[in-house]
């Protein structure tokens, strides 16, 4: 399985972070998008991954990435 275009962005880089393997074989991927860190699974219905299909107010346009807050940092994490 080959990375698709990130369903919430756009960009075209994202990980495999993880694949569900039955019988040896890949039946599906988890990808993390490098760009927004969003994270889908390719098994998922075409109306929640196709960036074409997906309601547009779940897009995201990075080309400005000053506009978003830091949500977590690891700084404000206690140890």
């Amino acid at each position: 399985m080959t990375p698709a275009q990130c369903p919430r962005c756009g960009s075209d880089g994202s990980t495999a972070d993880f694949r569900g393997v039955d019988d040896g074989e890949t039946v599906w991927t988890i990808w993390r998008c490098n760009d927004c860190c969003f994270s889908w699974r390719d098994s998922e219905p075409a109306s929640a991954i196709d960036r074409k299909l997906r309601a547009g107010e779940f897009a995201l346009d990075i080309s400005d990435p000053g506009r978003f807050p830091v949500v977590l940092q690891p700084s404000n994490f206690q140890k």
